[in-house]
């Protein structure tokens, strides 16, 4: 795994988030909810910020300047995003990168969630339907972890 920004955030409570590609509006809306109850908490949240509700939590994380670990199912970034180099200065960010692949695909996905909630101390997921990748996750967590996980 590569990285860039503040390894530090490793050491606090990580908290997963995932959403599926496809959400209702009202999904949508209490994932936005939590984004923003999350914000007046010390915990770290981390996610691939892939799909568009998880890019959406981001930017709002971003502005509230809440710490966050993004993983990228593909290399590390050749340049910085502006607002992600900001967070990286100010010490609220970390990016890691799980694969050297040049493009993001299904395999580097799946590799990727299931790293970021492999570090996790707890799950929140948008709801999904069954032929979501997050609901061999889900179940495998209720039945198989210690890791609290929520659908929100």
């Amino acid at each position: 795994m590569d990285s860039l920004g503040n390894t530090d955030l490793w050491e606090r409570h990580l908290v997963a988030f995932f959403a599926s590609r496809s959400v209702t509006p009202e999904a949508e809306n209490s994932c936005i909810a939590w984004a923003k109850s999350v914000c007046k908490t010390d915990s770290v949240i981390i996610s691939g910020f892939h799909s568009p509700l998880e890019k959406r939590v981001l930017r709002l994380l971003l502005e509230h300047k809440h710490p966050v670990i993004l993983f990228l199912g593909r290399a590390m970034y050749k340049r910085i995003p502006a607002e992600y180099q900001e967070a990286i200065d100010e010490g609220r960010m970390l990016i890691v990168s799980v694969r050297n692949n040049c493009r993001h695909s299904n395999d580097s996905a799946e590799t990727r969630n299931w790293n970021v909630a492999r570090f996790a101390d707890e799950i929140f997921m948008s709801p999904f339907d069954r032929n979501s990748l997050l609901s061999t996750m889900h179940y495998t967590y209720t039945h198989y972890k210690d890791v609290p996980i929520t659908i929100l």
